[in-house]
């Protein structure tokens, strides 16, 4: 039996009105979308009561009991392997991190019992653009729920495409507008110490690509955090970003962009969070920076897995080993995304724009793929 389905209603139904609206703010909304944003807004008034109950119990219990210990940032382009990575890390419970929920309903942790029921009842079986399955309390990207805590994320850009380029010089570098920086720090910092105290963990491992970027930003609150910066193929990279987001984008958008524009957005951002990585991991102190690729971790994951904790320092790998093991047989049913075919003036562009990166890492165009004059044969 399918799903109830309401009306359209956006993500950021759990955040406040003063982040909604200023997000609202951010970018033009298309006259097809004004049903979806005042029924979002009507959902955020009902939940008025249970945000300031949570305050309450944040203030009061959650600040002063729950300490955490130097954070894990998993860091990479969309689609190079960060959400595989971060969900198998997920597996020790000395860590910590921001569930799918927490994504949606950041403010409503203590009145999980009543939100969870909802958003059960919503959410789709699987993520847009991939086969990864969608659950609660596994492990998200926390800039979702940043996008519901305050309005300087750069996953705007779901809401607002055509802003991409200012969102990421914003609140990705920062640049033009500081002054929000320290909230956006005090709202990451609350973000994760309640991370933390929802999964019951004290090392805090957090996926975000968009992270990538902000490298000086995160050392400013977390002088001896931890990196780890994972690669893939970067031809591979592309076909999979394009399928993600062109079947996740008009899940969330207020006004449309198409195909072309997507693609220029692919390639114009990876460019920067590669060219910025390079840049800011400079400072990085010494051993806290581990780079691994997609393609070996795959191949032996508990390995890498093994290596990873040795360099970074966290304790405990052959006590949590058997847990990995499990979650690893698990998932070797997974169906991956194939890519056959891809376009000949495609491919020259990746080489023209990210061929810095594919010598970089050594990379080259894989051998089951097709150039075609035009695509002929659809990608899985």
């Amino acid at each position: 039996m399918s799903k109830f389905k309401l009306p359209p209603i956006s993500p950021l139904l759990g955040s406040t009105f003063a982040t909604y609206f200023k997000t609202l703010s951010n970018g033009r909304i298309s006259s097809g979308y004004y049903l979806k944003t005042f029924l979002t807004s009507l959902i955020i008034l009902a939940g008025i009561p249970f945000r300031w109950y949570e305050e309450l119990y944040y203030h009061f219990i959650i600040r002063k009991n729950k300490k955490i210990k130097d954070p894990v940032f998993i860091i990479g382009h969309w689609r190079s392997g960060t959400t595989y990575l971060h969900q198998v890390l997920a597996q020790d419970h000395k860590m910590g991190y921001v569930t799918t929920y927490q994504t949606v309903f950041p403010h409503y942790l203590y009145s999980k019992f009543l939100f969870l029921r909802f958003m059960k009842a919503q959410m789709p079986e699987k993520r847009p653009g991939d086969n990864v399955r969608l659950v609660a309390k596994n492990p998200q990207e926390d800039e979702f729920a940043l996008s519901n805590i305050n309005p300087y994320t750069y996953y705007q850009f779901m809401y607002f495409p055509e802003e991409y380029q200012s969102f990421y010089k914003r609140f990705i570098r920062f640049e033009k507008n500081p002054s929000f920086l320290e909230r956006w720090k005090a709202d990451y910092r609350k973000m994760i110490i309640k991370a933390c105290y929802n999964t019951g963990g004290d090392i805090p491992v957090l996926k975000n690509p968009c992270n990538t970027g902000r490298i000086n930003t995160l050392l400013e609150m977390y002088p001896n955090a931890k990196f780890v910066h994972i690669v893939r193929n970067p031809v591979v990279v592309f076909l999979s970003s394009k399928k993600f987001f062109i079947e996740l984008l008009p899940t969330l958008w207020f006004h449309q962009v198409d195909e072309k524009y997507i693609e220029d957005m692919i390639f114009d951002v990876y460019e920067w969070l590669v060219k910025d990585l390079l840049e800011l991991k400079k400072q990085i102190p010494e051993g806290n920076f581990v780079e691994l690729r997609f393609e070996e971790f795959e191949e032996d994951p508990v390995l890498h897995l093994e290596k990873l904790y040795m360099q970074l320092g966290i304790p405990d790998f052959q006590e949590t080993r058997p847990k990995f093991e499990k979650y690893i047989q698990n998932m070797a049913g997974y169906r991956k995304n194939k890519y056959q075919v891809i376009e000949e003036k495609t491919i020259r562009k990746i080489f023209d724009r990210w061929g810095f990166a594919m010598d970089l890492w050594n990379y080259e165009l894989p051998d089951n793929l097709t150039i075609v004059k035009k695509e002929a044969v659809p990608n899985e």
